[in-house]
């Protein structure tokens, strides 16, 4: 069995993040992207941590902090950084049913699309075999 087949077949666990809310859950998957985002600029720019701290003005500590997710980000603090590197820092609050309504809309949009493409793709197949035989 190949790796990507263990994958597929695994069986899905809570055990991680048994104990916690969904809030909580969602915090923490939050606060790793922006880390992970932070650690990527940091890297596209080419610079050390140590490198990275003196142009953000900050100490070397303080940057692992960011990129290991060790450190709770106010709102001013993430503007004034993304500024400072060029990034855009953008939180969205919406309604939680808009969301489930747009994810619905989408699929059903993508399936029609798929149909369509598949709808034509079948009739060019039987134009282009008439009169082959």
């Amino acid at each position: 069995m190949s790796m990507r087949d263990k994958v597929l077949e695994a069986q899905t666990t809570d055990w991680l993040t048994e104990g916690l809310s969904k809030a909580e859950v969602k915090s923490i998957i939050e606060l790793a992207k922006i880390s992970a985002r932070l650690e990527m600029k940091r890297l596209d720019l080419g610079m050390t941590q140590k490198e990275f701290a003196q142009f953000m003005g900050v100490s070397q500590g303080m940057i692992s902090k960011w990129e290991s997710r060790d450190y709770n980000f106010t709102i001013a603090t993430l503007n004034e950084i993304c500024e400072r590197i060029g990034l855009v820092f953008d939180p969205l609050i919406r309604e939680a049913e808009e969301s489930e309504f747009k994810q619905i809309e989408f699929h059903k949009k993508t399936k029609k699309q798929i149909q369509k493409i598949n709808k034509y793709t079948n009739e060019d197949r039987t134009d282009q075999s008439r009169g082959i035989a």
